[in-house]
């Protein structure tokens, strides 16, 4: 998504969407639970731990067996059987080869046959909350409401509304970082850039391994103007996922070119490329900066035939190509 024109070259400030951002409470999980003679187990406790937002909801199974969680977050999980407090067998987790995965608007079945479990089997436990912490269930759905009723906000374009929703939900739980990612988005797509770095520096106090919102607070710093902050914040980035990084450089670099500071900006494309060698925006910028100079005809060269090889069909390819012409005729007429 583009979201500031950039003078002169038609660049542009990528938003780095927060898959978060994206998110809807519309996943549901259902199953069954059989003993070794393939009779249903009632009260048996099904958890499901999404393992990429370290949230979890947890059910008990009805007399058929059978249990369904609605309104999950989408993403990668973990599923426990528990019975007696014990944890009697666990799916995907990343080494049964049984991957769940819950999407938007899908109904996902995760099944539990005890003839896979320990040789000695406990009652299954009558009632209780095996993770006996966090909010209360009442409180856990007040907070998804609130959360995606934030998202139906930011889908319309509503940011007031889903700053509003967003605060309720990270009231009603502080400590969900995905939803203080969610409320710094909004916050930035209302200009409120202060309050937006508030906002990511709590999830990345909770997440501190959360690459994403260690991007958008380098995203939110550098339009605010703290260039320098913003930098720091893209190391962190490169420690995480480099592809993001550098990402995260190429925005800066727009945007202090949008500053008419094209020596600086060309510096942080150059430091994109080196974080991240598949990031194709910043080789066209580099190719346009070093277009403007005979001593560096052949870097832009070089940088806009690394363009067009990595995005042949890109949005830039035609004026690359272009550009490329007239830059390679420049350097032949320069050789004679």
């Amino acid at each position: 998504m583009r979201l500031a024109s950039r003078i002169c070259t038609g660049a542009a400030v990528v938003l780095l969407l927060s898959p978060a951002a994206q998110a809807q409470l519309s996943g549901n999980v259902h199953g069954k639970v059989t003993d070794r003679d393939g009779k249903p187990v009632q009260g048996a406790i099904v958890r499901l731990e999404n393992t990429g937002l370290h949230t979890a909801d947890e059910t008990k199974t009805n007399k058929n067996g059978t249990y369904a969680i609605t309104g999950m977050y989408l993403g990668k999980y973990k599923a426990t059987l528990i019975m007696g407090g014990q944890a009697l067998m666990v799916k995907g987790d990343g080494g049964t080869g049984d991957e769940i995965v819950v999407g938007d608007n899908t109904d996902t079945a995760v099944n539990f046959d005890l003839k896979g479990a320990s040789a000695t089997l406990p009652a299954a436990s009558p009632g209780g909350n095996a993770k006996g912490k966090g909010p209360d269930k009442k409180t856990v759905e007040e907070m998804k409401t609130a959360f995606n009723a934030g998202n139906a906000a930011m889908r319309v374009g509503n940011f007031e509304e889903a700053v509003k929703q967003y605060q309720i939900a990270a009231e009603k739980d502080p400590s969900q970082a995905m939803v203080l990612v969610n409320l710094g988005l909004a916050f930035s797509n209302l200009k409120k850039y202060d309050d937006a770095a508030a906002a990511y520096r709590k999830a990345i106090a909770l997440r501190p391994e959360d690459a994403d919102a260690h991007a958008q607070l380098s995203l939110a710093l550098a339009t605010a103007g703290k260039i320098d902050e913003a930098t720091k914040e893209v190391q962190e980035v490169a420690k995480l996922d480099r592809t993001l990084a550098g990402q995260s450089y190429y925005n800066i670099g727009a945007i202090l070119t949008n500053q008419r500071k094209p020596k600086d900006g060309l510096e942080m494309f150059k430091k994109s490329v080196e974080v991240d060698p598949k990031n194709a925006l910043s080789y066209y910028e580099l190719g346009l900066a070093y277009f403007g100079s005979p001593d560096t005809l052949a870097q832009s060269i070089a940088a806009l035939e690394k363009y067009l090889e990595l995005q042949p069909a890109g949005p830039e390819a035609s004026g690359a190509r272009q550009l490329l012409a007239t830059a390679k005729a420049k350097a032949a007429a320069a050789k004679q």
